[in-house]
Order: C-alpha cells, then sequence, then structure tokens
C-alpha cells in the first residue's frame, strides 16, 4: 500500500492544498477547508489500500495463468 501512496504523495497533496485553499477562500472560514482537507486525506489513504488489494489479486491470477 505504501508503494503506491509514495507513487502518488505528492500530486495528492498538491490537490488537497489547492482545494482546501479554494473552499477557504470562498468560505471564509477554516472549518469546511479542514473538512475538505482531511477527507481528501483520509479518501487518498483508502484509495491507495484499495489500489494495493487490485494489484495483489491481479498477479496472483496471472501467477496462477503461467503456472
Amino acid at each position: 500500500m505504501w508503494d503506491y501512496y509514495k507513487k502518488t504523495f505528492l500530486a495528492v497533496q498538491l490537490f488537497s492544498a489547492v482545494v482546501s485553499t479554494m473552499v477557504y477562500r470562498s468560505s471564509h472560514s477554516l472549518a469546511p477547508a479542514a473538512v475538505f482537507f482531511l477527507s481528501m486525506e483520509v479518501s487518498a489513504l483508502f484509495g491507495a489500500m484499495w489500489a494495493n488489494r487490485l494489484r495483489k489479486k491481479m498477479q496472483s491470477r496471472t501467477s496462477c495463468l503461467i503456472n
């Protein structure tokens, strides 16, 4: 999981920061911006876990086909 997250870390952080900044500038409140930022971070972690799970499934299927 961490391999996939490390690959996308910079892009996820930049996107989260840009969206959070836009939310803060439109609402002039830190709470909604913080909620957006935290939800995107949690979603990125869950997405990395899911991608890792799918990658393992695909690798096990291809190894079964080869043998």
